[in-house]
């Protein structure tokens, strides 16, 4: 018994750490955003005056508001790609999976500037995009891409795409083909099984995936920084500016509580709609 207590508590340790560690940036975070006017200095008093200098600015909620509707827009392109992508590979040979799912995690392996990098080289005026529709006469001059919401869009989307497709993947790999064959014997074509069988079932990889991309995209610094080129900033660039240029901490700090606070329940809205869906097609 002991020796079982000691496995568990080995295994425990590492996330215990790592929870303690993060839950301690962020009390040390919402401190720092309570600290009056600026002296940035935990333990002079406490105020809100940040949260309502910022609650009270549409300038500073343009920041929030267009980082939000970025990320939701980005996150459903993300997850439609991600989908056909991985029920590729679902239905793919071993061969093909393997080989897909290498050039995937490559993407983990390989630093994420490099990758931002190489989405400019697609969308800029001497890239790929540009080179095709020129080449096919869809348009007479290079269209602008790159350092524009568009040019965000695609590159959040295209960073993004590994994170959504491994948990759908995933969903989809539990799936038993005996689901299949049930419904085939039943008379239902190969649309109807995937929309009534395959998709509901693999909804919580759908889930899993829609949370980790949202979170990833609308906390995102380099894509904004690097492809945005400071004309379309986003709520980490703005927080990064005001709490590394500006030297406002305290401000930066309620900033981002704030945003982690609409996150959280975004995340909680979108996991009860999931629920709800999940609930429903397993009752029908």
């Amino acid at each position: 018994m002991r020796k079982r207590w000691a496995e568990i508590a080995a295994l425990l340790l590492p996330g215990g750490i790592i929870i303690a560690v993060f839950a301690a940036m962020m009390v040390s975070m919402f401190r720092y955003s309570l600290a009056p006017g600026g002296t940035n200095e935990i333990g002079q008093g406490f105020t809100l005056e940040h949260y309502i200098r910022f609650l009270s600015s549409s300038f500073y909620w343009g920041y929030l508001s267009d980082s939000l509707r970025i990320s939701l827009y980005c996150t459903f392109i993300t997850a439609v790609v991600g989908y056909v992508i991985a029920y590729a590979m679902y239905r793919s040979g071993p061969t093909v999976r393997l080989v897909a799912g290498a050039i995937l995690i490559i993407q983990f392996f390989t630093a994420y500037v490099i990758r931002t990098y190489a989405v400019m080289l697609i969308i800029g005026k001497t890239g790929l995009i540009n080179t095709v529709l020129l080449s096919i006469k869809v348009i007479d001059q290079p269209i602008r891409i790159l350092f524009t919401e568009t040019g965000i869009a695609i590159g959040l989307v295209m960073v993004s795409v590994p994170f959504m497709v491994f948990p759908i993947l995933a969903s989809l790999q539990r799936i038993s083909p005996n689901v299949e064959m049930a419904a085939s014997s039943l008379g239902a074509t190969p649309f109807r099984t995937f929309w009534t069988v395959i998709f509901p079932l693999s909804l919580p990889g759908v889930a899993a995936g829609i949370v980790i991309v949202y979170l990833f995209e609308l906390t995102s610094y380099i894509v904004p920084g690097l492809l945005g080129g400071g004309y379309s900033d986003m709520i980490a660039n703005f927080i990064y500016n005001k709490a590394m240029r500006s030297f406002e901490y305290s401000f930066a700090s309620a900033a981002a509580v704030i945003t982690l606070i609409l996150s959280a329940f975004i995340v909680y809205a979108l996991n009860s709609v999931f629920d709800r869906l999940t609930r429903y097609e397993r009752a029908r």
